[in-house]
């Protein structure tokens, strides 16, 4: 999409924010000590200037919790949720450690669902009734960086130093 910019959040995008999650059961940093702590992270997506979407993560250690992804009404299917999935991604990949992602998401969200599934997000769990209308969640997995291979020839894998995909080698 033309003049579409992903960046990390700013402290003066919080009121935008808040705008944007309107009508959501979404708890977001108030103070400018939690919105810029090493837990929270954000990216806005914008257009023209304007912020049309935001992403809400946390990471702690090996783990990342997709908390929000959330488009502005009149810019969804518009591949912005796709471009804020793809910077968070790239994010965790120059990082350079392996990550596991997870997040939830009401299994009646189908374009959520479809947008996590081109990421190759599986599920691991559901969540009954975990919404306040009685739906249930699905709770999804990404492995980001995986420093272990799998080989369907049943190849063992060579030792290897950290961070490294291991090479597969014949028995």
């Amino acid at each position: 999409m033309r003049n579409l910019q992903i960046r990390d959040w700013k402290i003066s995008d919080l009121k935008k924010i808040e705008n944007l999650k309107k009508g959501l059961n979404l708890i977001l940093p108030v103070s400018p000590k939690e919105f810029f702590s090493n837990i929270y992270r954000g990216k806005v997506a914008l257009i023209d200037g304007k912020i049309v979407g935001f992403v809400l993560y946390w990471i702690v250690e090996d783990e990342v919790e997709i908390h929000a992804i959330i488009v502005s009404e009149n810019y969804r299917r518009r591949s912005i949720g796709t471009a804020l999935m793809t910077s968070v991604i790239e994010e965790l990949k120059r990082i350079g450690k392996p990550f596991t992602i997870f997040l939830e998401v009401s299994e009646k969200n189908f374009p959520a669902i479809n947008l996590y599934k081109k990421f190759g997000f599986k599920k691991v769990a559901e969540r009954k009734k975990y919404y306040r209308n009685g739906d249930n969640a699905l709770v999804l997995m990404l492995k980001i960086n995986p420093t272990e291979v799998q080989d369907v020839q049943g190849r063992k894998l060579k030792e290897t130093g950290k961070g490294e995909v291991p090479p597969l080698c014949n028995p």
